[in-house]
């Protein structure tokens, strides 16, 4: 690949550069129960992707994982709902519409994701996101009153002169700090070289704001309104004002797996995937036919009140459910939000000992961070939108700050309906602002505001809000979410790394996470990764999860097929420390 080209999106993590995507390409499993050991009981709370994702693959390894969900659904197995944030909603049978509440699009730099969507009949479609000329019509940028046509991004260079110097500063400032570079040397597996260089970003910029970075002449160096007009017309997914607080290495991070590469969308719904995790019918260690479903009678077990965690390990763990019950298994897996280990879920010990959670990982459960994010969606019956402004992505600085149009074909069957307008896609603040109002008020309140921006399709837009169906969504109102997911502020890089570490125990020769006992409770789920928000880095920490269990059953991984535990002291995979200023801790 020549210096010049444009580098893919990392394929890989850059803090732990692993290939889950080829560990289990094919038949490849993560390992194999001892005979002594087969047929293991393993609790797995939490049916979102990280722990369908270790409920799968423990299932193949020859455990026999019990699956846990507080998320209702009517429709659901048990009466419980599968996905987590992979949300999908069919409002009618008859519709070809789907609406998605969580997660709606996908990089094609997501080789795990899509690895397991092929085995499960999933069907990708191009995500029409912001500036993608080739999938989507326009993309509209209306900021100060004054509104933008375009195709791509660098359309706005004539239109705008502080986004022609903003964004050109801005694509110059992640070349200088050697951001595609190190996209070159991970698609070319140069992991050395992508060590060397992502410890010279954490060193430097660890403690910065995305702010931060965009105004200092060490940084972007651009003006206010250079910032301000670069943060509403948009970096990358989603990546606008409402995340100038987070620290810079999430930006970078999120940079690093979605640009460039092309968004897509699950055609069935992403439901769907977790659907796949849960019926489809794979083999074990031992050749024979199952699936989820069938290890668990058809159906997710209750919500998980307390979890009794000892300190030998061999007694595994107890888990209590909001109906009574109790039961041991001889290990579980934990992956629903973190926060909920001091809101709604207590972990104990009922004997002497070490308490089940260390003093690292209980702080940096503490230091977790969720942000609020709404979508409101109307589904109609048509896409009327074709042919106008409206046919494509709107950004504004107005109230809905990001509405997408979405054609799902045609219908299932007559009467069905197959459009859907998302009027609204907020985050932070900006999904504060609607978070006690009613779905009818946040209808009322993108139309007035849509029909503003795209005058010509203002009476069938109000039309439309009439006859059709709206659904919304506040995850930071979700009981089990209490926001979409979470996101890192500066100076958080060590609690990542130990919530990232906690599945190693001590299998390395010593605690991965100084403090924190070897006992049989796994923490997983999207919090532990390192690139929040992104399905395919949270179906990573189940695998993780699961090569621990494993492990800790003694199993060793496949000949030939190291999983991510055995690559834990190679040096181009090890979660890096912070270096401390000579005088101060370790950092360990």
């Amino acid at each position: 690949m020549s210096e010049t080209s444009s580098p893919p999106a990392c394929d890989l993590q850059v803090d732990f550069p692993f290939d889950y995507a080829a560990h289990l390409a094919g038949e490849r499993r993560i390992g194999r129960l001892p005979r002594a050991a087969e047929g293991a009981r393993v609790a797995v709370i939490g049916a979102g992707g990280s722990g369908l994702a270790a409920a799968y693959e423990l299932l193949r390894a020859g455990c026999h994982p019990v699956v846990y969900e507080a998320e209702r659904g009517a429709d659901g197995p048990g009466g419980r709902r599968l996905g987590g944030r992979m949300y999908s909603r069919r409002l009618d049978d008859a519709d070809s519409a789907v609406v998605e509440l969580g997660c709606m699009r996908f990089p094609d730099s997501a080789r795990l994701l899509r690895q397991y969507a092929e085995r499960f009949g999933l069907h990708w479609e191009p995500f029409r996101e912001n500036y993608a000329a080739d999938v989507t019509p326009l993309t509209v940028l209306e900021v100060d009153g004054r509104q933008y046509r375009t195709h791509r991004i660098t359309d706005l260079h004539d239109l705008h002169g502080d986004f022609r110097t903003a964004h050109t500063r801005w694509e110059e400032a992640l070349s200088r700090i050697g951001l595609r570079q190190i996209q070159r040397d991970i698609a070319a597996r140069n992991l050395g070289a992508v060590r060397r260089r992502w410890r010279e970003v954490v060193d430097r910029y660890e403690l910065w704001s995305f702010y931060r970075f965009l105004r200092d002449p060490e940084g972007v160096g651009l003006t206010h309104e250079e910032a301000r007009i670069l943060g509403t017309a948009g970096v990358g997914p989603a990546a606008w004002d409402c995340f100038f607080d987070l620290g810079l290495l999430e930006i970078l991070r999120l940079v690093l797996c979605s640009e460039p590469s092309t968004q897509y969308c699950a055609r069935e719904g992403i439901s769907r995937l977790a659907e796949g995790f849960w019926v489809h019918r794979t083999t074990d260690a031992q050749g024979r036919h199952t699936s989820l479903e069938d290890v668990n009678g058809g159906a997710l077990r209750p919500a998980v009140v307390a979890l009794d965690v000892e300190p030998d390990a061999s007694r595994g763990v107890v888990v209590h459910t909001a109906d009574g019950h109790r039961e041991r298994f001889a290990a579980a897996v934990f992956t629903p939000q973190l926060h909920l280990l001091e809101t709604g879920v207590e972990v104990r010990s009922t004997v002497p000992g070490p308490p089940p959670l260390g003093p690292r990982m209980r702080r940096a459960i503490r230091r977790l961070h969720y942000w609020q994010s709404s979508k409101t969606a109307l589904v109609v019956d048509r896409p009327f939108w074709k042919g106008t402004t409206l046919d494509g992505v709107t950004l504004t600085d107005r109230l809905p700050r990001a509405a997408y149009t979405l054609d799902y074909g045609p219908a299932r069957r007559p009467g069905g309906r197959s459009g859907v307008l998302y009027l609204s896609f907020t985050w932070a603040q900006d999904a504060m602002k609607v978070s006690a109002s009613s779905l009818e008020e946040r209808v009322a309140l993108f139309v007035r505001d849509l029909a503003d921006i795209h005058p010509e399709v203002a009476n069938e837009l109000h039309r439309q809000a009439r006859s059709g169906q709206a659904v919304t969504i506040s995850w930071e109102n979700e009981q089990n979410f209490r926001g979409l997911c979470r996101f890192s502020r500066p100076g958080d890089h060590l609690f990542q790394r130990d919530l990232f570490s906690h599945f190693m125990k001590d299998f390395a020769g010593r605690p991965a996470v100084p403090g924190e006992p070897p006992n049989a409770l796994f923490l997983a789920g999207d919090d532990t990764s390192w690139s929040p928000g992104w399905l395919d880095h949270a179906l990573a920490s189940g695998i993780n999860a699961a090569w621990g269990v494993l492990r800790l059953l003694g199993s060793d991984s496949e000949p030939g097929n190291p999983g991510p535990g055995d690559m834990w002291n190679d040096p181009d995979y090890a979660p890096m420390p912070l270096r401390q200023p000579s005088g101060t801790g370790s950092g360990d």
